[in-house]
């Protein structure tokens, strides 16, 4: 069951920030270069990263994957929250120009 939650959280956690990362590039050709576009892209590379390494544990003690499933599940769940606010933001500064 854990696995199963883990592999979903983080599938939807990596399209998520994948395709936040290649639209905020794209938008560089619009908008020009916003700051939030580099953290989002490094954003991106912790579900990847995440990923890659659940495969490496497989063979390790239950009590040690359960305990990285867990922690990574967590941190996949608020990577997703940061990845929407950060959209919000980034269109709204940007595209609709009505910050401030």
């Amino acid at each position: 069951m854990k696995m199963k939650t883990f592999s979903v959280v983080t599938s939807v956690s990596m399209i998520l920030t994948l395709t936040a990362a290649v639209l905020s590039i794209v938008g560089i050709a619009i908008t020009g270069v916003y700051p939030g576009i580099f953290v989002l892209s490094l954003v991106s590379l912790i579900p990847i990263a995440s990923k890659f390494f659940s495969k490496r544990i497989i063979s390790k003690p239950n009590n040690f994957q359960k305990k990285y499933l867990t922690t990574f599940t967590i941190i996949n769940l608020l990577l997703i929250l940061v990845v929407l606010w950060m959209t919000f933001v980034i269109v709204h500064d940007r595209v609709l120009q009505d910050c401030c």
